[in-house]
């Protein structure tokens, strides 16, 4: 009996070794393709680097007046799909027109005032004196006004260089409260802040900078009026014989007429404006118009986001430990979370000079005591083949994961 029971215990142990040296061989070899599996990889994506902070950007054209007036009329609204030269808002252009019809009736009294001195109506010499005189009177109080329109032009040239300055400030507020909340240093209610200030300093500059071209036009207008006043005194002062005075009247004249047909131009340029036009094809955003307001040139009134993908890249912000062996012109593979079944095809553009750190909007101060290092992210700006490849509609903030290769 005792025979027995130790012949059952020495089987129990052979088969536990047994069963313990296959669970080794098992674990052994899982471990070993475990290891040729991680060297596979290795191997087959060497020279590859990518990044899943990265998405889609663009320019985003902001829609203004050229001419203040009433708007009549909005043709979209947001979202809503658009191509280029399609009318989105009208203004009111009755005023406009009138304008148009007053510049051309100047450019006819102009151009029959020049066809009666060529005809060679003869010109009253007892009257040189009198129009001497009132000619230097509107010409003293012509120069008064273009003292006074120099100064307003100088103003309004040193408001836009003041409003270029809140821009530029603003733009670089907004590059930082962005960078602020990807890392969730800041909320999104400031960046919003920021946004809006960055808009609001992007209509007044362009309304100022519209104020002064406005006021340069004028200032050219005055020049062109003391010129000819200037013709007019030279010529009734001269006391030269009369077809002298009547070939320089003719000159003065001709200086008039090709004014009116400037300002007739103008005139028909400015009633063109009252429609105005999407400037490329996309999507209608941030519509802020609505029929009944008052708008000034430069006033924003709605964005339109393009659809070309000619004018869309992808900005991908990688480890500055991935970019050894990035270089402008490498191949790029981009995966777009919209379309995860299309791989779309690219190459780099560009590596921005600095990291966005760097332009964010608090710089990190490294010279306290309190330095940690952290791996830094640089922009690199990839833009797709647009020659033989079929790109679905990409829309600017989309998410993409770009591979760069570089071998």
């Amino acid at each position: 009996m005792l025979g027995k029971v130790r012949a059952f215990f020495t089987k129990e142990t052979e088969d536990g070794e047994r069963r313990l040296s296959r669970k080794r061989v098992a674990l052994a070899v899982a471990v070993l393709l475990a290891l040729v599996g991680v060297g596979i990889y290795f191997f087959l994506t060497r020279g590859q680097v990518d990044t899943d902070d990265a998405f889609v950007d663009g320019y985003i054209y902001t829609v203004t007046p050229r001419v203040s007036g009433y708007v009549t009329r909005v043709t979209v609204e947001d979202n809503q799909r658009v191509k280029a030269g399609d009318v989105l808002v009208e203004l009111d252009p009755t005023d406009l027109r009138v304008a148009l019809a007053q510049a051309r009736a100047d450019l006819a009294s102009a151009q029959s005032s020049l066809a009666a001195l060529q005809l060679g109506v003869p010109l009253e010499l007892s009257q040189t004196s009198s129009r001497v005189t009132s000619a230097e009177s509107e010409l003293a109080s012509l120069e008064q006004s273009i003292a006074q329109a120099q100064k307003e032009q100088e103003a309004a040239v040193r408001k836009a260089q003041q409003a270029m300055a809140q821009r530029d400030q603003a733009q670089l507020d907004l590059s930082r409260y962005t960078q602020l909340v990807k890392q969730g240093a800041a909320a999104q209610a400031e960046l919003d802040t920021a946004t809006t200030a960055m808009r609001t300093a992007e209509a007044e500059l362009r309304s100022n900078e519209a104020t002064a071209a406005a006021l340069k036009r004028r200032m050219d207008s005055l020049l062109a009026q003391q010129a000819s006043l200037r013709a007019q005194v030279a010529l009734a002062s001269t006391g030269k014989e009369q077809a002298v005075i009547k070939d320089k009247q003719a000159l003065a004249q001709e200086a008039l007429v090709e004014l009116s047909r400037q300002r007739v131009r103008q005139a028909e340029l400015n009633l063109g404006y009252t429609e105005i036009v999407s400037p490329v094809d996309g999507y209608v955003s941030k519509r802020v118009v609505d029929p009944g307001q008052m708008v000034d040139p430069g006033q924003a009134l709605l964005s339109v986001v393009p659809l070309d993908p000619r004018v869309l890249w992808i900005t991908a912000n990688y480890k500055e430990t991935q970019l050894t062996d990035v270089r402008p012109g490498q191949k790029v593979s981009i995966e777009v979370d919209t379309y995860p079944d299309r791989t779309l095809t690219g190459r780099v553009d560009s590596i921005m000079s600095g990291t966005g750190a760097v332009f964010s909007l608090f710089p990190p101060e490294n010279a306290s005591g309190n330095y940690v290092k952290i791996v830094q992210r640089i922009p690199v700006k990839i833009v797709l083949d647009t020659d033989g490849q079929k790109i679905p509609e990409l829309r600017i903030g989309m998410s993409v994961v770009p591979v760069i290769y570089t071998r």
